[in-house]
């Protein structure tokens, strides 16, 4: 695929990590790896700044998975502590999972959902109400629970030292594996010494 972009001189391009949802749903124990995560980000990113020094500007996204800025942050701290420290301030500008807060969507049917992959969950129907009075409800408690989710989830990702940035990552994910949204994301491949918890944590 990286030879596709180059070869076809496509400009952007979005990888994204699974979502356990919809069809990705049954996939969930064919998901790769953390270690085998970790060598396609690490494969992705110096393809694309090997592409950038030749010359050829691509905007390469990885999409589903805010491990992956903690993780270039982490990797450019061991070489590059300036430029590292410019890499948090647009994580903590970014500030991580948005989904429910910043990012929502719409089907075909008019219901909307948190983002684009709970289509499991509905808060309202623009055919009934409309979309502001849906999305400021203050009464409906998945988007509250989301907006305020920090104190909500447990596990890795209650305890994480980077949870300002990550923002829980996607909670779909932890929901498809352990029946509860706020539990931790499976899908995160940091190790529990990068993230800052003791491995020997217990969920709330």
């Amino acid at each position: 695929m990286l030879r596709l972009i180059e070869d076809e001189k496509i400009d952007r391009v979005c990888f994204y990590h699974l979502a356990y949802a919809g069809r990705g749903s049954k996939m969930v124990e064919q998901d790769i790896a953390h270690e085998q995560t970790r060598a396609v980000i690490d494969t992705i990113c110096e393809r694309t700044l090997d592409m950038y020094q030749r010359g050829l500007k691509k905007e390469i996204l990885t999409v589903g998975s805010h491990t992956d800025g903690v993780y270039l942050y982490l990797k450019t701290l061991e070489t590059e502590p300036d430029r590292a420290g410019r890499i948090m301030d647009l994580l903590k500008i970014n500030g991580g999972n948005n989904s429910g807060i910043k990012i929502g969507a719409v089907d075909d049917r008019g219901n909307v959902h948190p983002d684009q992959f709970w289509w499991h969950a509905t808060v309202g129907n623009v055919r009934e109400r409309r979309f502001g009075d849906i999305w400021t409800d203050p009464a409906q408690p998945l988007l509250a629970g989301l907006r305020d989710r920090k104190h909500l989830l447990k596990g890795r990702c209650s305890k994480c030292r980077f949870l300002d940035v990550c923002n829980g990552n996607l909670r779909v994910r932890a929901e498809a594996v352990s029946g509860d949204v706020w539990e931790s994301d499976p899908a995160c491949y940091l190790t529990d010494e990068e993230i800052g918890v003791n491995s020997c944590v217990t969920t709330k």
